[in-house]
């Protein structure tokens, strides 16, 4: 519970830290809390799961709005004349704004262009796709009510956070009637390429609806990919896909990858509770499966989920290993869905035909080969299959991310089972240790199901212990606070960037306003022009003088923070009096004194291990270097041809997975990939805690700041100092920066550091 506490607080303190005072308004097709009619009157059915469960606790504590379409069949009994009621019931904290619809705009807009014709499409089911002009007028109406209901809730500067395929528009009619609301939205299934996008007839309305967002929210980073080609594609929009930008119509949409994750927390407490305990004996008994080995597929019952495909394949292993009839049992647990929709009315009668006849065929009297669960279970009941299975198996055709795969790594607490997971579902991306396989290929996945049987517990522990490492550090909460930090970056980017040269007064009075100053400068870019190759930069002549001045002035900090690794730095600036911090803040020495971050510091031969293997596997990938920098290892693929950049990605994956999980974490930079400390650390921090350390807590009243850089991981310094520090961005940037000020080159940055100089001498006193 404590951990777990721990984990809400975490995500409640970035949302009030990104706030700001602002109003937090979240859109939703689902809503967070339903009142249905039960047998004892008025019935609240309470989050259940995923991102509902976690966003509640943080409207808790912010007290925001959350809008959603009142689905219950007694909502409307409850609200006021506003349609809103305050939530949760026992201890009311925010408010949920509910959408009223007609029957026949639900047909329209849900179960016709959303499910029937952006579904399909999306998830590639191209000959399910269906586009009905009445649909459409009906997704856009919805769209319309959902905007409209939003705009009743703003109250002065707000940030709305809008989910899911189910309002591509609500963004544009939010932008058309209030500009100056911060737009944020995430897209919860895969996002195809512009050749499958451009089937829908209207692809242009929805990437126009998109683009109204301010951030703009995918799985994957190829999801998002696809997304900014059919932006440039469809539109004609200016995309920098290096950044995840897209300028269209003189505004800019960020375009970024954030994996959507569970709570980790909760469903390993469940899977170690007596209650579930209980619910595998329960199971164990019921199906008869004391000692037999167990397999595992959790669905909803929808044709992206590969369920035939996957009855199949286990139909295959049963042919090609007749060793493991009577000993295995593959329970299917699916729920129906959508069964207004006749596409899943035809696939759950085909699903449960062919389970009646696998296991007619198969099947003896003391064994039944596929057991099938269409009924719901509590979540300890959940928990018990995933715990008690020997495999999952995952055959997604085609996921945006596939939850269950989570699901099950959370739940293995005993650390026995092995996931067997679809190559074409998001979770692949993060579950190296997985048994990947192509769903389409039933011989391969039976083949790989044998593999899973067979496998010795060593290696399942092993294997199970590196994706629970990974996922306790990729929760829910984690998710939100990447969303959080990113939107943070964008807000700070509203205020305009201007020359430095325009305000040199205004730049004099800050810096000379205190009695100390800190001068922060980045290395690459900033100090010392960009050099190819890295290893031939240096600062200029001019650059270190005004330096070394600056560093021998009383009561003047002077610093230079850079990814290089300290002794690099240190060699390449050489001057007395400098602090050096290096390796993204990892490891810092000031005249006299040094520090190195312990967690750091214990990873460093894991690191060096990781980047000997990896130049290994990429001598043949022509343009792709490695570079070791002692507490970070940078892939550069500047050079390295476009198709050959997934080939780089996958392999520093996978080698990051090799290590002892929790250790090591990866983090995508401007045409690099860089491994580094799995540590919540940036140059924002490194810099915050180098003035606390050398000045005290109180340095923010005595000490004025300057930081300097040209890349984006600059920009967590620049949002380190956006209330109180002059920031300035150096070189033309191709996205809006949340630096205060702006220089085009190293040379601009060099004189004004020769002003500032020239602003901090003594006044001469005539004799």
């Amino acid at each position: 519970m404590v951990e777990r506490a721990s984990r809400t607080t975490q995500a409640q303190r970035a949302m009030r830290e990104l706030l700001g005072g602002r109003q937090l308004i979240v859109v939703s097709n689902r809503e967070p809390y339903a009142h249905r009619r039960g047998r004892r009157g008025l019935e609240v059915e309470s989050p259940v799961g995923g991102l509902v469960a976690a966003l509640d606790p943080v409207l808790q504590a912010t007290g925001g709005v959350w809008v959603a379409w009142g689905s219950g069949e007694a909502d409307f009994e409850v609200v006021d004349a506003h349609d809103c009621i305050r939530v949760p019931p026992e201890a009311p904290s925010y408010a949920l704004r509910r959408v009223r619809l007609t029957s026949d705009e639900v047909e329209q807009y849900y179960r016709g262009y959303a499910n029937q014709s952006l579904w399909p499409l999306f998830h590639l089911a191209v000959d399910k796709a269906r586009f009905v002009r009445r649909n459409w007028t009906g997704y856009q109406t919805v769209n319309r009510h959902f905007a409209d209901a939003t705009l009743s809730m703003v109250s002065g500067d707000a940030v709305v956070w809008i989910h899911d395929y189910h309002l591509a528009l609500c963004p544009l009619y939010l932008r058309q009637d209030r500009p100056d609301l911060f737009l944020s939205h995430f897209w919860h299934i895969p996002w195809p390429a512009w050749d499958v996008f451009r089937i829908c007839p209207q692809s242009a309305e929805l990437i126009e609806g998109l683009l109204a967002n301010d951030l703009l929210g995918f799985h994957l980073r190829r999801h998002a990919d696809n997304f900014l080609d059919c932006a440039e594609r469809e539109m004609g929009a200016e995309v920098s896909r290096e950044e995840g930008l897209v300028e269209y119509h003189g505004r800019y949409t960020r375009v970024q990858a954030f994996p959507i994750s569970i709570d980790q927390d909760r469903w390993e407490r469940t899977a170690e509770s007596q209650e579930c305990e209980r619910w595998m004996a329960r199971l164990r008994h019921r199906f008869r499966l004391a000692d037999r080995s167990i397999g595992v597929g959790v669905d909803r019952l929808d044709y992206s989920k590969g369920i035939p495909e996957r009855l199949r394949a286990i139909e295959v292993l049963f042919q090609q290993a007749p060793g493991v009839r009577g000993r295995f049992v593959f329970i299917q647990k699916s729920e129906p869905s959508r069964t207004r929709i006749k596409a899943y009315r035809d696939l759950q009668s085909h699903v449960e035909a062919e389970i009646e006849r696998i296991n007619a065929f198969y099947g003896t009297e003391t064994w039944q080969p596929v057991v099938y669960i269409p009924r719901p279970l509590p979540p300890a009941g959940m928990a018990a299959l995933y715990r008690m299975a020997d495999v999952c198996l995952v055959t997604s055709l085609q996921d945006g991310m596939n939850l269950v795969a989570k699901e099950f790594i959370a739940s293995q607490v005993d650390g026995r089972g092995v996931l067997v997971l679809s190559e074409l579902a998001g979770a692949a991306d993060e579950a190296p240790w997985s048994l990947t396989i192509n769903p389409f290929d039933s011989e391969s996945v039976a083949e790989t199901l044998q593999r899973a049987l067979r496998m010795p517990p060593a290696e399942r522990r092993e294997r199970m212990q590196h994706m629970r490492g990974h996922l306790q550090q990729h929760d829910i909460y984690h998710w939100m606070e990447q969303h959080f930090r990113a939107a943070a970056r964008l807000l700070a980017t509203r205020t305009a960037t201007r020359s430095v040269f325009t305000d040199m007064e205004e730049i004099r009075q800050q810096v000379t306003a205190r009695d100390h100053l800190a001068v922060l400068v980045d290395f690459d870019g900033t100090l010392a022009p960009i050099s190819d190759p890295p290893d031939d930069a240096n600062p200029p002549p001019l650059a270190r003088a005004v330096l070394a001045r600056l560093a021998r002035r009383p009561r003047c900090l002077v610093a230079v923070i850079s990814d290089r690794a300290l002794d690099d730095l240190r060699q390449r600036v050489g001057l007395p009096g400098v602090t050096y911090v290096g390796s993204h803040g990892f490891e810092i020495a000031g005249p006299g004194w040094g520090s190195e971050r312990r967690q750091a510091a214990e990873v460093r031969a894991l690191i060096a291990a990781c980047s000997q293997r990896l130049r290994s596997r990429l001598r043949d990938v022509q343009g792709a270097t490695v570079e070791d920098r002692g507490l970070t290892t940078t892939v550069h693929h500047r050079m390295v041809q476009r198709d050959q950049v997934e080939t780089i990605r996958q392999a520093v994956l996978e080698e990051v997975g090799r290590v002892p999980p929790g250790k090591l974490a990866i983090r995508r930079g401007k045409t690099m990939l860089e491994i580094r400390p799995a540590i919540d650390w940036d140059k924002g921090q490194a810099a915050l805690w180098l003035l606390e350390h050398v000045l005290g807590k109180d340095w923010r009243r005595r000490c004025a700041v300057l930081y300097a850089g040209d890349d984006r991981t600059d920009e967590d310094a620049f949002l380190a100092f956006a209330d109180d520090g002059v920031t300035v961005k150096v070189g033309a940037s191709p996205y809006p920066t949340a630096a205060r000020y702006a220089v085009s080159n190293v040379a601009e940055l060099h004189a004004l550091l020769e002003a500032i100089w020239a602003w901090v001498q003594p006044p001469v006193v005539p004799r």
